[in-house]
């Protein structure tokens, strides 16, 4: 697995050197990080091959007998979606480019995660205070500024908002209105924060000596069993990769199921055609960075501008996003000028509002961030991306299949490894003479 967990093969290549004592070179890694990789792959080909032969009433409500028999009680079974980017070398590479436009290398990953956590459902709002990092201006704005630099460096050619024409959630490269608004920090103070924080979890972690209890969980329970799927093939293999996961997890016995997703429309296409029998959830941060952008551009201060976004926080938090949005229109038919991030806040909240009902989620104890494919997602952009790594997709995705493999909870590396030794017995299989 070192050719998959370190950043570079020739890194992977010295510390075999240096910490077992094993002379292999980085093509050499590289080259059983493709065989095994592809291999993985092929399996992966026959789980979503022989959960397409299923009857759709079994992909729906069934599960196959080697699937684990768990108890749901007091869990629910989560799918997340997302995408990464990676470069990657194409026809174009090391031959003339059009002098007409700027040739980008960099291409979308699809990743997504299978989460099973402890959850226990009530008919009482479990958190209906909004929590204090979400009015924490500190804490908030870079989480909105990191969303906003992962829209405007999406490759605009595979992603498109619902009921936009442009990057995810409606946001292009060109639209300088939405980064405007999110890049002012409140009283100009505000720390640019590690990209490893995610939403789940308060500003500057406990060291180990600090004692203090961490604040109680607002989005879904503890986790409990990941697994991991990462591709280059595009949405639709992605969509069949986690349904077959799914399947092969026994999701589908499951009492309580939720699908999570930001804005983009590919996600919902994901969910409307394999997980239907899910509730949708659009995230959280990703739905308030776009009322916070609103507010901000509304009001003539910094100031009145988060105070207008704290009071459309408790809105959305109670799942009141109609009333949010009939706010927005008002002020927006107040307006002799239109503001683009208003408008954006009105397309996306208006598009997404029926996947938007968080107190019901919490009651039911579903989680309403994406913040685990999000960090998920991170640890697969320090393997394979950065701007001095280009990659042939041939070569990607059979890295992408072992990463994967190394990041879930739920892989089978030992019993792939026994499969393997009674496949290959070392004896070249002979041709049957005519």
């Amino acid at each position: 697995m070192a050719g998959s967990r370190d950043r570079a093969y020739e890194k992977a290549s010295r510390n075999l050197r240096d910490l077992a004592g094993l002379e292999v070179s980085p093509k050499q890694i590289q080259r059983v990080v493709i065989r095994i990789g592809n291999e993985r792959l092929e399996e992966q080909e026959q789980r979503i091959e022989h959960y397409q032969n299923a009857t759709i009433l079994d992909q729906r409500y069934g599960q196959p007998d080697d699937a684990p028999q768990n108890d749901w009680s007091g869990r629910v079974a989560v799918v997340e979606a997302d995408g990464g980017r990676a470069q990657i070398r194409d026809d174009l590479w090391g031959n003339e480019k059009p002098g007409d436009k700027r040739h980008r290398w960099w291409r979308e990953t699809q990743s997504g995660v299978l989460q099973t956590y402890q959850s226990k459902p009530s008919t009482e709002d479990p958190h209906p205070e909004v929590p204090a990092e979400l009015t924490d201006p500190l804490w908030a704005v870079p989480k909105f500024n990191e969303i906003h630099r992962g829209h405007t460096t999406r490759p605009e050619s595979e992603a498109d908002e619902e009921g936009a024409s442009s990057d995810e959630d409606g946001v292009s490269e060109e639209n300088g209105a939405f980064d405007d608004a999110c890049a002012t920090d409140i009283g100009n103070s505000t720390p640019r924060e590690s990209a490893d924080t995610h939403p789940s979890e308060p500003n500057g972690a406990a060291t180990a000596g600090d004692k203090k209890q961490d604040p109680p969980r607002w989005s879904g329970g503890p986790p409990l069993v990941k697994t991991v799927v990462a591709t280059r093939r595009g949405y639709d293999y992605l969509g069949l990769a986690l349904a077959a996961a799914a399947f092969y997890r026994g999701f589908n016995k499951a009492f309580a199921k939720a699908f999570l997703g930001d804005g983009l429309k590919v996600n919902w296409s994901l969910w409307r055609r394999h997980f239907r029998h899910y509730t949708p959830i659009v995230d959280l941060m990703h739905a308030l960075s776009y009322v916070y952008a609103a507010a901000v551009a509304c009001e003539a201060t910094i100031e009145d501008g988060w105070g207008l976004y704290l009071r459309w926080l408790k809105w959305v938090w109670a799942g009141d996003v109609s009333r949010v949005i009939e706010a927005m229109r008002e002020i927006a038919a107040s307006r002799t000028e239109s503001l683009e991030s208003l408008d954006r806040a009105i397309t996306y909240l208006s598009n997404n509002a029926s996947r938007m009902r968080y107190a019901e989620y919490r009651r039911a104890g579903l989680p309403i961030t994406t913040s685990l494919v999000e960090s998920t997602q991170k640890q697969i952009n320090w393997r394979v991306k950065g701007t001095e790594k280009f990659w042939r997709d041939d070569n990607l995705e059979p890295l992408l299949q072992l990463v994967q493999d190394d990041l879930s909870e739920t892989h089978d590396r030992e019993q792939f490894w026994e499969r393997r030794r009674t496949r290959f017995t070392g004896f070249r299989k002979r041709r049957a003479k005519a």
